[in-house]
């Protein structure tokens, strides 16, 4: 039963943060540590596939106007103002891919448990967001 609560608590973490301009895995592993689980819920693979699946299906549902109309414009098969934007959403995922790729465990490593660096990194994109809006 508890890790059925810390589970809602988590997912209801993750919808509550996923669109606001703050970290939902920093904020998740902060909440996880505090709940003490045992089993480390939060890193069990189940647990996050779903937490991404359901952030994935309220973000389709939340943009459908939009990512119909891209849709619609990739189907013509014309170098149109979808397939650019398509393009460019494809290259500015590259970056993160590869180091995801080749660096995900030494990355998972650093953060898992370790309050201190994950509060920090909060704290660097706060004020990143901060500058940026600036």
């Amino acid at each position: 039963m508890e890790e059925i609560v810390h589970a809602i608590i988590l997912g209801v973490i993750q919808g509550v943060t996923e669109f606001l301009p703050i970290s939902s895995s920093g904020h998740l592993e902060i909440v996880n540590k505090f709940l003490g689980s045992k089993n480390q819920v939060n890193h069990n693979l189940l647990m996050t596939v779903v937490l991404h699946s359901a952030t994935a299906i309220s973000t389709i549902y939340i943009f459908r106007k939009k990512i119909l109309k891209i849709l619609r414009g990739l189907m013509l098969f014309k170098k149109n103002e979808e397939f650019i934007f398509s393009l460019k959403i494809i290259l500015s995922m590259m970056p993160a891919a590869i180091v995801g790729f080749f660096f995900e465990k030494k990355i998972e490593s650093l953060f898992v448990g370790n309050l201190v660096l994950v509060g920090g990194m909060l704290i660097i994109t706060g004020l990143l967001l901060f500058l940026s809006d600036k």
